[in-house]
């Protein structure tokens, strides 16, 4: 099984929106540059497409949480997009699901973040 965590991102610089996507398990031991493209990130809104995201382990929570509460502390916002039912119901089990705003699609979550704050 590849455990490789695959990080595509794109800025949108004059909406101030950055959109990662996601592909492959975030797990604790493929997610540390992640969690260091996320604390360079600069844009105030972000949307992560977790359509790709076969499972999420307590750690990758940790690092959405984390994200969530940077960019709510610096005024912006945060939408998760396209979770599958496994990656929910793990959000669902640890109750963080009540934290996070979610989309269907990307497009839907780029509207949801840009429009907000």
């Amino acid at each position: 099984m590849d455990d490789r965590l695959m990080i595509d991102t794109q800025t949108d610089a004059p909406r101030g929106l950055c959109t990662i996507k996601l592909s492959g398990p975030m797990l604790v031991s493929n997610i540390q540059a992640f969690k260091n493209q996320l604390q360079h990130l600069e844009t105030p809104r972000l949307v992560i497409d977790l359509s790709d995201v076969s499972h999420v382990d307590s750690v990758g929570i940790g690092v959405l949480v984390n994200a969530l509460m940077s960019r709510k502390k610096h005024g912006g916002s945060l939408v998760l997009a396209a979770a599958n039912d496994r990656v929910m119901s793990v959000l669902k089990g640890t109750q963080v699901d009540q934290l996070f705003r979610f989309a269907p699609s990307t497009s839907e979550a780029q509207v949801m973040a840009a429009n907000a704050g």
